[in-house]
């Protein structure tokens, strides 16, 4: 996918997954109002200024990139900004980025204590107010606890509407693993998942970095996927 944004071709970001992130792909679980927002606002073309916030592995990135693909086929000018890399990057990518339709910004707690980058910010936030865009933003703390120290940005961080995204529940973990296996061209038994289920770090994001490592392993070693093999690799 072609991302349209001004001066980021240099920068290190992740784009692998943009091309499996979109909102399809999403298990919606119990955010069936937020993936509608959403879906909504690209398709009817309005300008919005969100707050998605959860924990860890809720599919914060995912809906994010899964925005920025949805509304660069529909010819938006969009970017997405991981701030958890802003360290790689100068403060200056920001620099005419309130004239996209849409800007990302993903992981907003990573700059809690840069007041250079907050005060960056909150103009980026001005900039696409005056322009009439859309932003979305992420964190894992929500609007109103954030130890942002620079009263403006926190006060537009509640300008628009801000959702608590729901983590999913075993049943529906079940469902995501299985498909993220078959992604990458194995498949996960029932038993095996369960396990994973049962005995690992039980946020999204770690399961599936076990999955990366069940994938590599039984391929270096030749073995078959089997609840004592994944049980080596965790413990």
């Amino acid at each position: 996918m072609k991302l349209k944004y001004p001066s980021l071709t240099q920068i290190p970001f992740k784009f692998d997954n943009f091309k499996k992130r979109d909102f399809d792909s999403f298990f919606q679980g119990e955010n069936k109002d937020l993936l509608y927002f959403l879906n909504t606002m690209i398709k009817t073309k309005s300008n919005n200024s969100i707050y998605i916030w959860g924990p860890q592995g809720t599919g914060k990135t995912h809906l994010l990139q899964a925005a920025c693909k949805k509304a660069n086929e529909m010819d938006w000018h969009v970017t997405y900004i991981p701030l958890e890399q802003y360290r790689d990057f100068s403060i200056d990518i920001l620099d005419g980025l309130g004239k996209l339709d849409l800007v990302c910004i993903d992981d907003l707690e990573f700059i809690i204590d840069n007041i250079e980058w907050q005060q960056r910010v909150t103009l980026l936030f001005n900039e696409i107010r005056d322009n009439k865009n859309s932003i979305i933003i992420s964190s894992k703390i929500s609007p109103n606890n954030i130890k942002i120290d620079l009263d403006d940005l926190k006060s537009r961080l509640v300008w628009g509407h801000v959702f608590k995204i729901k983590a999913a529940d075993d049943e529906l973990k079940i469902k995501i693993l299985k498909k993220e296996a078959n992604e990458r061209s194995f498949n996960l038994n029932d038993d095996v998942v369960e396990f994973l289920i049962r005995r690992s770090n039980r946020d999204l994001t770690s399961l599936i970095e076990i999955l990366d490592e069940i994938d590599r392993s039984s391929l270096a070693a030749k073995r078959k996927i089997t609840v004592p093999f994944v049980k080596e690799l965790i413990s």
